[in-house]
């Protein structure tokens, strides 16, 4: 049964837009293997082309292992992730500890998985073995290529043959070749047939679409240089991370709030009914919850149960935090707007405590399941942010900050899990909001690779990701 999941999985990731009739019609007309639920026929004196799967057991004289690249060979995306069977594997070895260590084991077993897989496809030849893969500028051979020695369990085997090829007979591939002889002597011919083909309705071979070719619309900066720049605090800390996808998003680049989003908004309204209705319990929160949450998710079935239950310990969580606290709760949800120079820094705090000496603290709630470290929280530029807004008078409850509170709501720990921020230097971080707000104004923003990049909403649009990679080609 987790086979056709599997199986099914990979064909919603080929053909998103199908239905369940669509796949089981794909299953029954297969006619080479696709996975182990696929009947496998025997075909004695012809090539049988197989995946690695349904070569298991078996053996020939001579095989090959075409497309050894980076990026499917290891593939490390994740597989099953409906059901979460990798999960499952791991928890039942890993009872005890947290969400985002379990994906980490995951992620490290998949790769364990993807080398035995190698393994299977080397040791299916009995005498020879004959593998390939492509160089080119946006492909390049797997780091398996580096260990074939080790997993054959031999030293003597040929040397590399590298092999000039023509250009595949594509349009892209077509177009590249005669933009290139453009400036040689066939120049008159390359620009006729360019221009045919632009005629024709293919894209790549008008000029106008030409990375270079025309001018820039515009040089001029988003914001004029003698104007304030509004920055969030969430806004800081994702410019810096990647300036490319802040821009993207703060300007219509993603979809309209998925689930997860309409929940984490939802936690924070609940959350502050509890501080701003004195009185409301915890029973009365997933009374609030149940009754909306049609509203909160559409959908029906098991997932959204799942969906539900996750929430209402979200909820149990955060009552179990509100009983705690030591300091005295003032307010929630609560806006401040503070101007630092070229920088204002206008945005809203989850929560406003205060110590026992009169210092502020400000909580931050968050319903993802995985926290940063204890190390990344001292440096949060969105925590950072809200201590400027307190030292510089955005609250009227005081002006010394006495630090700051990540309090996740949704890993698998018991209870919430925190990540706490210090008193900040003010001075050095107003100094960098002011960096970033004439970043934030600035005509180019630059794409940078980080830890996020794997579920970025704007990934297609990114020059440095080949999703995105159309972008620029």
């Amino acid at each position: 049964m987790m086979q056709l999941f599997e199986s099914a999985a990979r064909y919603s990731e080929r053909f998103p837009l199908s239905g369940p009739a669509a796949f089981i019609a794909e299953i029954a007309t297969e006619d080479i293997a696709g996975d182990v639920i696929t009947a496998k026929g025997v075909r004695p004196d012809f090539v049988e082309i197989l995946t690695v799967h349904s070569a298991k057991g078996r053996q020939w004289d001579l095989v090959a292992v075409a497309g050894l690249q980076e990026g499917t060979w290891p593939n490390l995306k994740t597989r099953s992730s409906l059901l979460g069977a990798e999960r499952l594997v791991e928890r039942q070895r890993n009872p005890d500890i947290p969400r985002d260590q379990l994906d980490v084991i995951a992620a490290s077993g998949l790769m364990q998985d993807e080398e035995r897989l190698f393994h299977v496809a080397l040791t299916r030849a009995k005498h020879s073995l004959f593998i390939t893969a492509v160089q080119r500028d946006d492909e390049e051979p797997s780091h398996f290529f580096e260990t074939i020695e080790v997993m054959v369990n031999k030293t003597d085997l040929d040397e590399p043959v590298l092999t000039d090829v023509p250009r595949p007979i594509t349009a892209p591939a077509l177009v590249a070749e005669l933009r290139a002889n453009l400036h040689g002597d066939n120049a008159v011919e390359a620009a006729a047939l360019l221009k045919t083909m632009s005629t024709e309705g293919i894209y790549l071979a008008d000029p106008d679409n030409w990375i270079g070719s025309v001018p820039l619309s515009t040089d001029q900066p988003v914001i004029e240089s003698d104007k304030e720049v509004v920055v969030s605090p969430s806004g800081a800390e994702s410019f810096v991370e990647c300036g490319v996808k802040w821009f993207l998003q703060n300007n219509g680049g993603t979809d309209g709030d998925s689930t997860a989003q309409v929940l984490g908004s939802a936690i924070h309204a609940f959350a502050a009914k509890m501080v701003q209705e004195p009185g409301t319990t915890k029973e009365d929160l997933v009374a609030n919850l149940k009754s909306s949450w049609k509203l909160i998710d559409p959908e029906s079935g098991w997932v959204s149960a799942s969906h539900l239950e996750n929430a209402v310990t979200m909820l149990g969580k955060f009552a179990e935090y509100h009983a705690k606290t030591t300091r005295t709760v003032v307010d929630a949800e609560m806006r401040f707007d503070v101007s630092l120079g070229r920088a204002r820094i206008r945005g809203s705090i989850d929560r406003l405590e205060v110590e026992a000496d009169g210092s502020l603290f400000i909580i931050d709630f968050k319903t993802g399941g995985s926290p940063i470290s204890t190390k990344d929280a001292k440096e949060n530029l969105q925590l950072a942010s809200y201590q400027v807004g307190i030292a510089e008078g955005g609250f009227t409850q005081g002006t010394i900050s006495a630090g700051a509170e990540l309090v996740y709501l949704g890993t698998d720990a018991a209870g919430a899990t925190l990540r706490k921020q210090d008193h900040i230097d003010i001075d050095a971080t107003k100094v960098k909001l002011n960096q970033i707000a004439e970043g934030m104004g600035a005509a180019t923003f630059f794409a940078t690779i980080n830890k996020r990049c794997k579920g970025c909403p704007v990934r297609k649009s990114c020059p440095v990701q080949s999703d995105g990679r159309s972008v620029i080609s």
